[in-house]
């Protein structure tokens, strides 16, 4: 009876072990297998699978291994089997994880190809910056894509030595109504109608997270920053972690704790990166997270790139559009100052050439009506004709007055050339012709009119582009000889004969057949009204020299020069 005992206690795994769980399927069972018995369960632990449990439970029992020690010495045949079966089924487990592994490999696999299928169709419509950082975050931060809690983006400012928060996607503390509450509850929504749906609500820029990030930025040049790292490789960071100040502001300012972060970059240039984390849910960020989010960020990356390129190149071109308005409105500005300058001068030659006559008629008629001989009537003509004289005389002077009026203030002689210079660079370029410049980089500015003195240069400008057939050159000079300023335009055109060089500044004069005659003579009139004056020199058919000295104050007078012919 002992002896029966006995044998049950060896046969009977719980009282073997002396194991008192009662609710184990094996317990009470007599003469029974207690790894079939229990399945997939070994004491507390339950194993997915029945051949695991064997290996690392079974195997390992006290109970298990005095049930193979009580085999011995029986049929060899029986051993052998018994440990050909064992070693069969640790072969047969190995194998079934590494299927395990490869299955979970494709799962995974075949999730990434999904999302990056996903963000591809996305973004392939899209053209904006702020259109596609928001296609990402949602793949990001959606149930349907990554499911990170939140996610904050980073880029390089205009200044390129700074990293700008620019936009984040997420729930805060302080949107309880928010809109990517609502968002987020509609798992049933694809990521491309989330995307869709943000763009409609406007969702990034009304988020108070991304609020908060635009006001954040980190030297790019930071020494000790651990996140701006980020921007080369992927980093897994703990607040405890951070030394740099700019570092710590920000994690205090967006409730980091533990995060990942992730570079924004091309193979050419580094764009800014990507900070998430997971601080409601608090799971673990991975290394098999951190690489799905790298995928996807880096797929991405030529897209936003290139919105950001288009971007650029739109403003680029609306600024030149508006540098071309402006210039264009300059320029209709200073044709209409030259025609009105050409009218003041022929109103000015107009007035010399009245006012001479009518001074003679005023004073005959002044004579004569002081005369005792005239009487009566005649007399009275005679009034009549002083007092319109005289009447005219007075409109002639104010006339006079108006048209030689200067307005006065300093002016840079320096940047009113090189305003001509690009006015007429067309000019310049069509007809081969090399300019050449050397301007005083000292020069102090002098009191002038402007606009009449833009017109001066302008003038003489035009004539030397006239003068060149081709491939000529034109040189534009300046330099301070005491109180005054001194200009020199020289060309290497045809010049001017010796028997016109003392005409060019005679009002109406001219050699051209479009020609008014009233260029030059504007010209010389209005250096001289600023108390300048200018010269010519000339050798035809080696160009012409023009010299225009003009005096930095009001009030100094040049002693004029004479045109010579070389």
């Amino acid at each position: 009876m002992a002896e029966e005992r006995y044998s049950s206690k060896l046969n009977n795994c719980w009282q073997y072990l002396s194991c008192n769980k009662r609710d184990c399927p094996a317990f009470g069972r007599e003469n029974s297998s207690c790894w079939e018995i229990t399945g997939h369960r070994c004491g507390d632990r339950v194993f997915p699978r029945i051949e695991e449990k064997l290996i690392q439970c079974c195997f390992k029992c006290p109970f298990f291994k005095q049930l193979k020690e009580r085999v011995k010495g029986r049929r060899w045949v029986d051993i052998t089997l018994l440990e050909t079966l064992e070693s069969a089924l640790i072969r047969s487990s190995m194998y079934s994880k590494k299927v395990e592994d490869l299955y979970m490999e494709v799962i995974r696999r075949s999730k990434l190809m999904n999302l990056l299928g996903e963000v591809s169709k996305i973004i392939a419509h899209l053209d904006k910056e702020e259109d596609i950082i928001l296609a990402i975050l949602t793949v990001i931060t959606a149930k349907q894509g990554l499911g990170f809690n939140r996610a904050f983006v980073f880029l390089r400012g205009q200044e390129f030595d700074m990293l700008r928060g620019k936009y984040a996607l997420g729930p805060s503390s302080a949107e309880a109504d928010s809109i990517w509450k609502v968002l987020e509850r509609e798992e049933s929504l694809s990521l491309e109608k989330l995307v869709s749906k943000g763009q409609k609500l406007h969702t990034l820029r009304n988020s108070p997270l991304t609020k908060t990030t635009n006001q954040l930025s980190i030297p790019i040049n930071e020494i000790d920053g651990v996140i701006v790292r980020g921007m080369h490789e992927v980093r897994f960071v703990k607040r405890a972690d951070l030394r740099s100040e700019y570092d710590k502001r920000i994690a205090s300012t967006l409730g980091l704790e533990d995060f990942c972060i992730c570079p924004i970059a091309t193979a050419e240039d580094s764009l800014g990166l990507i900070i998430v984390d997971n601080i409601f849910t608090g799971k673990q960020i991975t290394a098999e997270d951190a690489h799905l989010l790298e995928m996807i960020v880096s797929h991405a990356t030529t897209s936003l790139r290139a919105a950001q390129l288009k971007e650029s190149l739109k403003k680029n071109v609306e600024s030149l559009k508006a540098t071309y308005r402006k210039l264009k409105a300059s320029e209709q500005r200073m044709m209409k100052a030259e025609r009105l300058a050409i009218s003041g001068e022929l109103t000015a030659s107009v007035v010399h050439e009245i006012k001479n006559p009518l001074v003679a008629i005023g004073g005959f008629a002044r004579n004569l009506y002081q005369s005792s001989s005239i009487t009566g009537a005649d007399r009275d003509k005679l009034e009549i004709i002083m007092n319109e004289a005289m009447r005219l005389e007075r409109y002639l002077e104010g006339l006079q007055r108006r048209v030689t009026d200067l307005k006065i203030e300093k002016v840079d002689i320096n940047q009113i050339l090189e305003d001509n210079c690009q006015l007429l660079q067309k000019d310049f370029e069509d007809r081969g012709i090399t300019l050449l410049k050397s301007f005083a980089p000292d020069l102090p500015q002098c009191e002038l009119d402007v606009i009449k003195i833009h017109e001066v240069f302008l003038n003489i400008l035009q004539n030397a582009i006239e003068a060149i057939d081709s491939n000529g050159v034109v040189q534009v000079s300046t330099w301070r000889e005491g109180d005054r300023v001194c200009v020199q335009i020289a060309d290497n055109g045809k010049g001017i004969p010796s028997d016109q060089l003392s005409k060019i500044f005679t009002p109406f004069y001219t050699t051209k057949e479009t020609g008014s005659g009233l260029g030059l003579a504007f010209v010389q009139r209005i250096v001289r009204d600023h108390g300048g004056v200018i010269s010519v020199t000339s050798a035809e058919g080696k160009g012409a020299t023009f010299l225009v000295s003009l005096p930095l104050h009001r009030g100094v007078e040049i002693a004029p020069a004479e045109q010579t012919v070389s």
